[in-house]
């Protein structure tokens, strides 16, 4: 999930939150309803309706995993603005920035005169819709909801854009890499895993979430994945009471896991008693390309013996791509 937009002011639960509930039944689309002259209309990730050019040349990317896509996609000079949170490789500085993925500047936006908006339900606002259309923005929404879901997201981009040769190529990549780990850790236990996406109040990935789905291809067993909500606030006692036999986290939540090892109450959970307290990018919840090398990682640190005579991937980049640490 796209949940860079954290550095903005004040601590807030990750968009995705507000979301979950309303969209758990929605899948991306990207299919053609008509053809006027140099006009389609296509179907979004949340069932509207989308008037834009044959061809958009004109692009703002409103989440990072967008931006990762179309980066991905090959095209770079499509993009004529990004959300602040959004990475791009070096040379890209006529690109502009339209601010943060809760609080676009839609007037900067206007003024780049873009053929094409396409943001997500994991990282903007749900408002962003109804606002983008009084000003007459065409906003495609993407709506991923699992893994397969990002894969399903690229090749509609890429329909967007007529590079479905290239989409395919890049989707079709991505599988076989998907498909190493799956068959890697086929025959492993799946370790409990207690994710933690926040830290104070504990949330945690839920039935329907995104990060549920990209941990058990990962080889996990995330102890939270019966509660009903996508991510919801969970009770610690609750959480020690599961006995997970590890516990993720990503770097922002670092300082945490230190203080869970001197907690008298999680000194008998079998992840502290192991010292399997890991700290992982936050590639895996990230919806775009990158959840597949995060996917890869986490694979790798819950099964290490799994993958003990295979050489680890190479940095994996896409064309004109910086190579993050941190996520979508």
């Amino acid at each position: 999930m796209d949940l860079r937009h954290r550095a903005q002011p004040a601590r807030r639960f990750p968009p995705l939150l507000l979301w979950a509930v309303l969209l758990s039944g929605l899948s991306p689309c990207c299919r053609e309803a008509a053809r006027p002259a140099g006009l389609r209309i296509v179907r979004d990730g949340l069932g509207r309706e989308v008037r834009l050019p044959a061809a958009p040349r004109r692009i703002v990317s409103l989440a990072p995993s967008v931006t990762e896509s179309f980066l991905a996609l090959g095209s770079q000079d499509r993009l004529v603005g990004v959300c602040d949170f959004c990475r791009l490789p070096p040379g890209a500085g006529s690109i502009a920035r339209v601010g943060g993925m809760l609080n676009p500047s839609l007037e900067t936006i206007r003024a780049l005169r873009p053929d094409l908006l396409v943001g997500t339900t994991s990282g903007n606002d749900p408002s962003l819709a109804r606002q983008a259309g009084s000003l007459g923005l065409p906003l495609y929404t993407i709506h991923a909801p699992d893994v397969e879901g990002v894969l399903r997201s690229i090749n509609d981009l890429a329909r967007l854009i007529d590079q479905e040769p290239r989409g395919r190529a890049l989707v079709g990549g991505l599988r076989s890499r998907l498909e190493v780990v799956r068959a890697t850790v086929a025959l492993r236990r799946p370790a409990r895993v207690l994710s933690i996406v926040w830290g104070d109040p504990l949330v945690v990935p839920g039935r329907s979430s995104f990060l549920t789905d990209a941990l058990a291809r990962a080889g996990g067993d995330s102890i939270t994945a019966d509660a009903p909500a996508a991510y919801p606030a969970f009770d610690v006692e609750s959480a020690i009471a599961r006995s997970p036999d590890v516990i993720l986290t990503s770097p922002q939540n670092g300082p945490l896991l230190d203080r869970l090892k001197r907690e008298p109450a999680w000194s008998r959970v079998p992840a502290v008693l192991s010292g399997r307290l890991m700290v992982v990018s936050e590639a895996i919840e990230q919806p775009g390309p990158k959840v597949v090398s995060g996917i890869e990682e986490v694979a790798r640190a819950l099964h290490p013996d799994a993958f003990a005579t295979q050489v680890p991937p190479a940095s994996r980049r896409a064309p004109g791509r910086e190579r993050r640490a941190v996520r979508s």
